[in-house]
């Protein structure tokens, strides 16, 4: 399998041990500039596993990595972030007792431009609520007083504070595992508005969920892992939800793209 020159994201033959249990075994993954690529399968078919390596979490075995046509080693999440790889894990990541601007940007926050930043590290929290703002504005997150502590709001808004955090810091390619695992209806088709939001702005996106009604209504191609391995990759408009399922089940077997 040859990387398509229109590829931001290009993992090869990527496998992965665990003692001597195979989760992965020789996967290629391909995810295309502003495209969203739905990750599915069953599990333990590996495909949090492939996330991760990609992410920096896990290291893998054997395989390569490309990024933006370039041969990349990812060996930890700071490599993944510098890249612009952000991934939104179902946890969130979002500290409760932190506010918004706090939480876009835990671990990265804006210092003074001064003595008091250079030498003492004050934090300008007046710039990360401004930032914050500009940021809401633009992806149209319906959010009220960004000061208010994050444990106060909905599921559904503390899942787009996430959302836009990887947008701000991601610029290139966002991760999603189950982004709407834990939301209600109503919730879920905001989230979803979002992510559609999310690759307007250029995002390229690849996102992994159990809700085939989901993956179907955002994604370009499904791409279904099984036992470790990559069964295919296909457009979301020539196949149905009863195909992939077959697949995930090893009831229908498709030539591998």
């Amino acid at each position: 399998m040859k990387s398509d020159k229109k590829a931001i994201l290009f993992a090869k033959g990527i496998s992965k041990y665990f003692g001597g249990v195979c989760a992965l075994n020789n996967v290629d993954l391909e995810l295309k500039k502003g495209e969203i690529l739905g990750l599915v399968g069953d599990n333990g078919a590996g495909k949090s596993t492939l996330i991760k390596i990609i992410s920096g979490v896990l290291s893998k075995d054997s395989g390569e990595i490309y990024f933006a046509n370039r041969r990349v080693e990812i060996n930890n999440p700071k490599d993944a972030k510098q890249l612009g790889i952000e991934t939104v894990y179902q946890d969130l990541a979002l500290v409760n007792y932190l506010d918004i601007p706090a939480n876009i940007f835990l671990g990265r926050e804006i210092k003074y431009n001064n003595l008091f930043g250079k030498i003492f590290r004050f934090i300008n929290k007046k710039l990360m609520l401004k930032e914050s703002q500009i940021l809401i504005e633009k992806l149209g997150i319906n959010l009220e007083n960004l000061r208010k502590e994050i444990m106060y709001y909905s599921g559904g808004q503390r899942q787009s504070v996430a959302l836009g955090k990887i947008f701000y810091w991601g610029r290139k390619v966002a991760i999603l595992d189950e982004p709407t695992a834990a939301l209600g209806v109503k919730e879920s088709k905001v989230a979803l508005e979002l992510i559609k939001n999310l690759k307007k702005h250029g995002l390229s996106i690849i996102i992994i969920s159990h809700n085939l009604q989901h993956i179907f209504s955002l994604v370009d191609r499904i791409m279904v892992l099984r036992r470790g391995e990559k069964v295919g990759v296909v457009n979301v408009h020539d196949i149905n939800a009863d195909d992939i399922v077959g697949m995930i089940t090893g009831v229908k077997v498709l030539s591998k793209v």
